[in-house]
């Protein structure tokens, strides 16, 4: 499928989209950076323990385990980002993956990172909720389309 098609929104609207975008990478990279800067003094506080058996240390804490998932969904975003950044450089950005029509400017300033308009990105949350449930699936938009 080729996107070879540019997008037509005004240069004010899509500068608007970029900063959004660059603004929310800076926000993630930031979370992302204090929050591996936390765990490692976290594993360092504990690697003080002398004496223990490694099988007798602690596993890890329900708050580790949600620092990890937190941070799994925070990288996750930023991939989403940097691939947002880089169809803006191509002259793809903002086109739905699904129809290939262009994705509404609101859709895009609450959801910069958005692969889908409103309408596709519909069908595809209850193609997975039916995935979810053992359903019988739409073909509507391809299952490789994130």
């Amino acid at each position: 499928m080729a996107r070879s098609r540019s997008s037509k929104r005004p240069a004010n609207v899509q500068a608007e989209l970029k900063a959004l975008l660059l603004q929310k990478r800076a926000e993630l990279v930031a979370k992302l950076r204090e929050e591996r800067e936390g765990r490692v003094e976290a594993i360092a506080r504990r690697e003080k323990i002398e004496g223990m058996p490694f099988g007798d240390r602690p596993a890890l804490s329900p708050d580790d385990e949600m620092g990890f998932a937190v941070a799994d969904r925070r990288a996750g975003m930023l991939a989403q980002v940097d691939l947002a950044l880089k169809k803006m450089e191509e002259g793809s950005y903002g086109r739905c993956e699904a129809c290939e029509e262009e994705i509404a400017p609101a859709r895009l300033r609450a959801h910069p990172f958005a692969v889908r308009c409103t309408r596709c990105q519909e069908i595809w949350e209850r193609d997975q909720s039916r995935a979810e449930a053992g359903g019988p699936r739409s073909r509507a938009i391809p299952e490789d389309t994130v």
